[in-house]
């Protein structure tokens, strides 16, 4: 072989090595690629294993807190009207605002009787229907008194649903064994009160039995033992302050639907289901 074959011969030996060793890189560079894919891919699919698990889980802890409260479901809340008391009559509830929607008012008691209460400063609930800019009047009397005790003036705009008179926040006691008579009113017009529509309770404060009391202190949540004895206006107070500590219990706002519905508050108790959807 002359010179010149052999340097050919070398130069294609050293191409060849070259080009192995070119394709030695290239594939591991390929595995090494193929291996970190494979990795990640294992690991997005490891952490949405993970929060499957996780939803799951979630999932699991809320139906086993929903079929726990359902499981806890008592009998509806039973309101026994007291025997005391007489029939009284309400002016009606409905009335037209100012702008010429409809407005509907409403005490949150029953019309039918003389609701009662053991407290001194009762809460005192009432209902509009729809938003209004009409002003709201108040009134609290003594049933065998001309002035009122109260007078309170609820301004416009006042939001649809249902409101709170707390008499302690007026300062304002019951004595016991007395009759009291309240009324909620509209006012379109100041001068001539003669057209405000108005509807009205009674509540007479008495005392707490021996019976009630007992029940009472046995009683996980207290509005069903003031329901059972005839005490409105305590069970309704007591069933609203139950609500503002757990407002997403439908237990709950199913009971005070079914307490709205034995007095006859229909539209009360529709705003209320309404509530809890």
């Amino acid at each position: 072989m002359n010179w010149n074959a052999k340097r050919l011969w070398v130069l294609i030996c050293m191409t060849s090595v070259a080009w192995g060793s070119a394709g030695v890189t290239a594939a591991e560079d390929a595995a090494e690629g193929g291996m970190n894919k494979s990795l990640s891919s294992a690991k997005e699919a490891a952490e949405a294993a993970r929060e499957a698990t996780r939803d799951a889980a979630r999932r699991t802890a809320e139906g086993n807190s929903e079929t726990a409260e359902a499981a806890d479901l008592p009998a509806p809340i039973i309101y026994v009207p007291p025997p005391r008391g007489r029939a009284v009559h309400t002016a009606g509830a409905g009335t037209r605002g100012i702008s010429g929607d409809d407005i509907r008012l409403a005490v949150v008691a029953p019309t039918d009787h003389v609701a009662l209460t053991t407290r001194a400063q009762p809460t005192l609930y009432w209902f509009v229907s729809a938003d209004t800019n009409t002003r709201i009047d108040i009134t609290v009397t003594d049933e065998n008194a001309i002035d009122p005790l109260l007078e309170l003036t609820v301004p416009g705009p006042v939001k649809r649903g249902i409101h709170a008179l707390r008499l302690a926040d007026q300062g304002l006691e019951l004595d016991a064994d007395k009759t009291y008579h309240w009324s909620v009113a509209l006012v379109s017009d100041a001068k001539r009160r003669s057209n405000d529509k108005f509807v009205e309770g009674y509540i007479a404060r008495t005392p707490v039995t021996s019976v009630l009391e007992q029940s009472l202190e046995s009683a996980q949540e207290t509005f069903a033992p003031y329901a059972l004895s005839g005490i409105w206006y305590d069970a309704m107070d007591e069933l609203f302050g139950a609500i503002e500590k757990k407002p997403a219990s439908r237990r709950l706002r199913r009971q005070q639907i079914a307490l709205l519905e034995q007095a006859n508050l229909s539209e009360v108790a529709s705003y209320a289901v309404r509530r809890e959807r």
